[in-house]
């Protein structure tokens, strides 16, 4: 690699968590003074009740920790290795300019690191981030209601056809046509195998290049009554423009439910008729790809689903068998105008198997971006971007055209800012010598195409003047003078005709707009965030700066892998990397999510029974009743559907736990003496949600393994034990991991999350996506035997895979089994500190090693006094939560997995100050409900606003307004920063205070 020195844009010195070893704030006094309060001497001795035959004895093989400048000189050297050339790229993923106010956006630590909406109170900057992207996708398509984002365009239009599947009473079959992108239809196939959805393609004409409708009317005649939906790309992925309106009224009168693919960008002001002006009526639902309005290529991503749905006066009910979350507004309990997440019982974490998606994390942040970037450019910038995009692609699809040996790939049909040209040379040789000339000239479409040599060619604002004269320029060295063709031109009906008229904002008021939004979240660097089970940690600063290298962020995900070596280099050795830590075979990188990851896993499981010939048996994955809401969720969308067959229950079946947290192992054995052959695996979560660590965990997985069944563990928890237990030796087959919860990656208020899923040998030969291998110095990529296909359009999230990358490189071996055991070091000082003063959770479990987290909660006396102030009990662990506000704080997770519980994980990153502090502020809390319970009628009292109105939120919905101006932004009425310095026992004068003004 090119050894070059690296200048990073901010000083480590100056920032104070940034600046300690492996990112952990405790000193080793503070470490030794924790381990003296538990009466323990050794940070060994916190795993002591984990079995000795699955704790790693040795070192991993990570090697030794990087220096901070030794680890920015290495990132910088590797994103070097990849080559980036004049791009003619696009395709699955357009790339367009980044607007200048997204590295400034990418700074904001309150809405990077900041977690998921859930209190909306502490969360108002995160939730009008997301209202600006749903806002200004709304005025770009005319949908009133775009949810907060999904993956990626692949994932999102699966997602649109399941919902149409609900929508459309026994349905069991989509259209989807031939000229969709080849990457989302392996998505759709991989993601329906063994589900109730048939998908059938709808073939092309191959005189126009675009959809059948003969065939089309043959196909529905065939399955008839059956169809759910139609799929229809505005643009097709040969470039060519659909009868938009035709096939949608086609859809309306067969009731069927139409879905357009849209790229937003667009739907500008002088681009392409906007979706909800398609036929008579519009189409019934949207999916698009989001990420050029906020990112550069990043070799794929992180991605940004775009889905939207009608939601007016004539359909108000659709919109609730969506997936994904909807941001509304509302009012707080002062009248004050609110936002908040709605819609949440269709989501996994209440409805669970009966949820519609299994989706979590979705890509909260990119959509921030969009909605910035959006407004940002505003109307001449959006109506700018789209112009070039389209006066390029007419001028030198004049030029081209002139030249002979090349023409068309179908001369009649209209296309808009992509060309695929028939050329009389090959292809290959022509793309080699296009990187001679430093240039990527284009994309091989011909598999596609079903014809030889056809040339994809996109054309956008990313490329310059020059760049566009330089590409003529080639191709009039490389073929001779011809005679001119004619270029078709699109029918007005299918350009849009009234503007969108987006108001123009300078930068300036945009960043401060910005700034003050992230004012209104609290941030994992300023202080402990105490959620249960999301491992709240803080996200080094290094890991952004390496993700942002122009050699990582400007490459295109179908760039030739000769020029993307550096991408591959990072995706190698996090395989590799993950190899050893989680001790099993192989591991793949697509997922984006840790929900995802799960259904990699089961996906996985299903392959390797059908591959045994056993796939109509093992109909039975085993969940504890305990377990994230995304298992059963997950087992659901994989197609493990729960119903009663023959007297005996299929799909997923629960598995109890004792008193003591841990799962009945008793009852385990009988499930695996009744279901036996039935059964194709277990989805458990190690350590479990109360923070205990399953120690029959081999023995439920030798069970498990005596029946040919398969082992997922869910590695939500992997924080508590990475570095310390051998997961093949534990019996795993599959696990995944959260990359944004145990490997940094910032939460982004929700999204962009990440994963990669680990497996054993049985399942090497069914993973997704590509693996990458290492021969004489060059890496290459291959497809596993037997793939069960692939879960994103290209590589996944794969700047967060960079982010993670750097994490370990920073920790190496010495630093991941710190990462852990501090993790854990912490919790159980926190939990053994508290116990005295609080009840724990599970109720019979108070001697049960605790591990990253716990859970707490009150005497029924105290919940007694809290009914009799005016809080209903149902109510009180929820609005306890909002106390945790005032002292400027998030809250810890409430009311999950137990009703009247609070989960509370610390992680590594904090010093035994700041627990201790955070041991005061909980204990006054308790002396708060002991003494005035009646405030919590009034929590919180120092966010910018009062407890929002969910219920009338989510009756009366409000999904979508026009932007003519920036919104008011309310300040705290308390920043968190003086509440941190402040006195504990002040704050909580001025709460009782508060309660009194505003009560």
């Amino acid at each position: 690699m090119v050894q070059t020195k690296a200048h990073l844009p901010y000083n480590p010195q100056k920032i104070a968590r940034e600046n300690t070893r492996f990112y952990i704030s405790s000193t080793k006094e503070d470490q030794e003074q924790m381990l003296a309060a538990i009466g323990k001497k050794k940070r060994d001795e916190l795993f002591s009740h984990i079995p000795p035959s699955t704790l790693i004895k040795e070192n991993m093989g990570l090697g030794h920790p990087l220096e901070y400048q030794e680890l920015a000189d290495h990132m910088l050297a590797v994103s070097l290795k990849n080559n980036i050339r004049k791009s003619f790229l696009g395709d699955a993923l357009p790339a367009y300019k980044v607007p200048s106010i997204i590295p400034y956006l990418c700074e904001l630590r309150g809405l990077t690191t900041a977690y998921t909406p859930y209190q909306p109170e502490r969360s108002q900057g995160t939730l009008q981030t997301l209202w600006i992207y749903a806002n200004t996708l709304s005025m770009l398509t005319g949908f009133e209601a775009i949810n907060a984002s999904l993956y990626d365009r692949s994932t999102a239009l699966f997602e649109a056809i399941k919902t149409a599947q609900r929508l459309v009473k026994n349905t069991t079959v989509a259209l989807i046509p031939e000229g969709i992108f080849p990457q989302d239809l392996e998505v759709l196939v991989t993601l329906a195998k063994e589900t109730e959805l048939q998908l059938i393609t709808v073939p092309t004409d191959s005189k126009t290049g675009t959809i059948s409708f003969e065939e089309l009317k043959k196909i529905h005649e065939k399955y008839n009554a059956t169809v759910a939906a139609l799929v229809i790309p505005q643009i097709n992925s040969l470039g060519l423009m659909e009868d938009v309106h035709t096939l949608t009224d086609w859809g309306k009168d067969h009731n069927v439910q139409t879905i357009g693919i849209i790229d937003p960008m667009l739907l500008a002001t002088g681009g392409l008729t906007p979706p909800s002006q398609w036929g008579k009526q519009g189409v019934n639902m949207i999916v698009g790809e989001g990420q050029h309005f906020a990112i550069g290529p990043n070799f794929g991503g992180p991605g940004l689903g775009i889905f939207g749905i009608r939601f007016n006066n004539d359909n108000k009910n659709d919109i609730r068998s969506t997936a994904g979350r909807f941001v509304g507004k509302t009012l707080d309990r002062k009248g004050r105008e609110a936002l908040c997440m709605v819609l949440s019982t269709r989501e996994q974490h209440i409805r669970r198997e009966k949820a519609t998606s299994n989706i979590c994390s979705n890509q909260s942040f990119v959509a921030t971006l969009a909605g910035a970037g959006i407004l940002a450019r505003g109307e001449s910038g959006l109506k700018e971007s789209v112009s070039l995009g389209r006066q390029r692609a007419l001028k030198v699809a004049k030029e081209l055209l002139e030249l002979d040996g090349i023409q068309l790939l179908h001369s009649e049909t209209p296309f808009w800012n992509e060309i695929s040209f028939a050329i009389n040379t090959d292809i290959q040789k022509l793309l080699q010598l296009g990187r001679e000339k430093n240039m990527w000239i284009g994309h091989d479409i011909s598999n596609r195409a079903q014809k030889s040599n056809v040339l994809k060619i996109s054309f956008t604002d990313w490329q310059t003047d020059q760049d566009v004269d330089d590409l003529v320029a080639f191709f009039k060295d490389q073929f001779s003078k011809g005679s001119s063709k004619t270029i078709p031109l699109p029918s007005t009906n299918l350009l849009r005709s009234t503007p969108t008229q987006f108001p123009q904002f300078n930068e300036a008021e945009l960043k401060e707009f910005y700034q003050k939004l992230a004012d209104q979240n609290v941030s994992p660097d300023d202080n402990i965030y105490p959620l249960g089970s999301c491992t709240m940690k803080f996200n080094p600063h290094i890991n952004d700066w390496a993700a942002s290298l122009e050699g990582f962020t400007d490459i295109h995900p179908q760039a030739p892998l000769e020029d993307a070596q550096g991408c591959l280099h990072v995706l190698y050795e996090t395989q590799e990397m993950f190899k050893k830590i989680t001790g099993l075979a192989a591991v793949t990188t697509q997922p984006v999510a840790g929900a995802q990851g799960e259904l990699v896993g089961l996906k996985l499981f299903q392959a390797y029974h059908r591959h045994n010939g056993n796939s109509e048996v093992k109909n039975v994955v085993l969940i504890p009743r305990s377990a994230h809401g995304t298992n059963p969720a997950t087992a659901s969308m994989a197609g493990f559907e729960t119903k009663m067959v023959n007297g005996q229950a299929i799909g997923i079946v629960s598995i109890d736990a004792l008193p003591n947290g841990e799962i009945n192992f008793d009852q385990f054995k009988t499930l695996i003496e009744k279901y036996g052959k039935n059964i194709a695996g277990m989805m458990v979560t190690n350590p479990n949600t109360s923070g205990i660590f399953e120690t029959k965990f081999k023995e439920m997985a030798d069970l498990i393994h005596s029946v040919d069944g398969l082992v997922y563990m869910d590695g939500a928890n992997m924080n508590a034990i990475a570095g310390i237990v051998n997961l093949d030796k534990l019996g795993v087959d599959a696990v995944h991991n959260n990359l944004h919860k145990t490997w940094t990656i910032p939460h982004g208020g929700g999204g962009p999350g990440d994963a990669i899923v680990a497996v054993s040998h049985k399942l090497v030969d069914f993973l997704p996506g590509h693996q990458v291998e290492l021969k004489d110095d060059t890496y290459s990529v291959v497809r596993a035997k037997h793939t069960i296909g692939s879960f994103h359009r290209h590589w996944g999230n794969f700047a967060h895979k960079v982010r993670c990358y750097t994490y370990i490189k920073a920790l190496g071996d010495e630093g991941v089994k710190t990462m852990s055991s501090i993790a854990v070091l912490s919790a159980v000082y926190l939990y053994q500190k508290l116990k005295g003063t609080f009840p724990s959770l599970p109720a019979g479990g108070s001697e049960s090693p605790r591990m990253h987290e716990f859970i707490i909660t009150l005497e029924k006396e105290m919940f007694d006094g809290i009914e009799k102030s005016g809080t209903p009990k149902v109510q009180s662990i929820a609005k306890i939560g909002k106390l945790f506000l005032d002292f400027g704080l998030h809250a810890p997770t409430v009311a999950f997995p137990e009703q009247f519980g609070l989960m509370i994980e610390p992680t590594e990153s904090y010093s035994k100050a700041e627990l201790d502090r955070f041991i005061d502020i909980i204990t006054a809390i308790k002396k708060i409900l002991i003494d005035h319970p009646e405030v919590l009628m009034t929590a919180p009292h120092f966010t910018p606003i009062d407890k929002v109105d969910e219920v009338e939120a989510n009756k009366n919905l409000i999904l979508s307004e026009k932007i003519t101006r920036l919104p008011e932004v309310i300040p705290n009425r308390i920043d968190p920063g003086p509440l941190k310095t402040m006195a504990v026992g002040d704050i909580c004068m001025k709460i009782i205070e508060a309660h009194k003004v505003q009560g």
